[in-house]
């Protein structure tokens, strides 16, 4: 009995480390289980103005899946509302996930993936204040 407790509290133990130590994206927690991949974050409120916007886009490689980056750099006001918009509407689209900056930051970058033999198309806006 002793043997199964200690072998539970160190698989108890090891479990919430690697859920601390495993990296989190902050966006793409439900890429793939929509026709549309589009993530929107924060609130647009009255007085925010646009200070970034970029339109990654690739095309497909056959079989393969293919990736890109997009980062805003340093941007003049903090940033308060981000929209990824999928230009694939048709469930074969990628998904976005956040590497860094983001909400409350003066910057943003994004990690894009396609799906298996798909392209990219993203719209990227981000409004700040």
């Amino acid at each position: 009995m002793e043997r199964l407790c200690i072998a539970l509290t160190s698989g108890l133990l090891v479990a919430v480390l690697l859920a601390i130590a495993a990296p989190n994206p902050a966006v793409a927690i439900d890429c793939g289980n929509n026709k549309s991949h589009n993530v929107f974050m924060g609130q647009r409120t009255w007085g925010d103005q646009m200070i970034f916007m970029d339109h990654p886009k690739k095309d497909s490689s056959w079989l393969r899946k293919v990736s890109m980056d997009s980062n805003s750099g340093q941007l003049p006001k903090i940033i308060s509302y981000i929209e990824v918009i999928d230009g694939y509407t048709n469930g074969k689209g990628g998904c976005a996930f956040l590497t860094s900056g983001g909400l409350g930051n003066n910057n943003v970058a994004f990690h894009l993936k396609s799906q298996r033999s798909e392209g990219i198309d993203f719209t990227i806006k981000v409004y700040g204040r």
